[in-house]
């Protein structure tokens, strides 16, 4: 049951890993002048388009990591639940063969 305890702490880790880099992740995005947005004419524009794309794709990144934050989560309360019914079980059939030996 340890080792399923000790597997639900380290799926919990990287959920909050995950949960951690999907926040800043696009945070960390460049402003649109790098990409040029600030030049007149096609130049600006293609820039403005590159800067709607890349914070589109950071934004999608992050949405990817949130939903595979969830399902470790999940995954980590699905092992310690399991833990906890294993441990239940074994302790009923303790007692069990306690009444009757």
């Amino acid at each position: 049951m340890e080792s399923l305890r000790a597997l639900a702490v380290r799926l919990d880790e990287a959920a909050a890993d995950l949960t951690t880099l999907a926040r800043t992740v696009p945070a960390t995005d460049p402003p649109h002048p790098a990409f040029g947005a600030h030049a007149a004419g096609r130049p600006g524009e293609v820039g403005r388009a590159l800067h709607r794309q890349w914070a589109a794709a950071t934004a999608d990144r992050a949405r990817e990591a949130q939903a595979a934050a969830n399902r470790l989560a999940a995954a980590a309360a699905a092992l310690r639940s399991a833990a906890e019914r294993y441990a239940a079980t074994d302790d009923a059939v303790v007692r069990r063969l306690a009444r009757e030996a």
